[in-house]
């Protein structure tokens, strides 16, 4: 959807969880939105305003997550219900899928690029994941992958 959660009417997270919560269920709706500070390059950052990553060993054509197991206990999924409504903020629709995961949750996509949180993000804003072994990097509003 090209509109905000709030624009559509939606408040609260959608079920979207925070830092090194664990994602049991996936959330109903994920928002998804474009900020530029602190960054150079504008990125993506969720609803709890936890900055969305992307890791370099996934692959975009396909869209395929290469992070399972205890890498997405380090680096949960951005997942959603199937069937699930995913609201825009500077984020062209055309950009944004889905995947299926090894473990059958559906993924968010953004330009082919599976997408991700960072567990020891634990405070809105925050970006430790970021370059981290030179292979996670905050996620822009294409895919692209956005470096300092």
């Amino acid at each position: 959807m090209d509109s905000t959660a709030k624009d559509s009417g939606l408040d609260g997270d959608g079920g979207v969880v925070a830092g090194a919560a664990v994602q049991v269920d996936p959330p109903q709706w994920v928002q998804l939105a474009a900020v530029a500070a602190p960054l150079s390059s504008p990125h993506l950052i969720n609803i709890n305003q936890a900055t969305l990553y992307r890791f370099d060993k996934d692959t975009a054509e396909p869209s395929v997550s290469n992070c399972n197991d205890a890498c997405a206990v380090k680096w949960p999924p951005v997942t959603i219900q199937e069937g699930g409504k995913v609201y825009l903020a500077g984020v062209d629709p055309e950009n944004v899928g889905s995947v299926r995961r090894a473990d059958g949750q559906v993924q968010i996509t953004v330009g082919g690029w599976p997408v991700y949180r960072f567990a020891k993000d634990t405070k809105p804003g925050d970006l430790k994941g970021q370059g981290i072994d030179n292979t996670w990097f905050a996620v822009g509003p294409t895919g692209e992958k956005v470096t300092q």
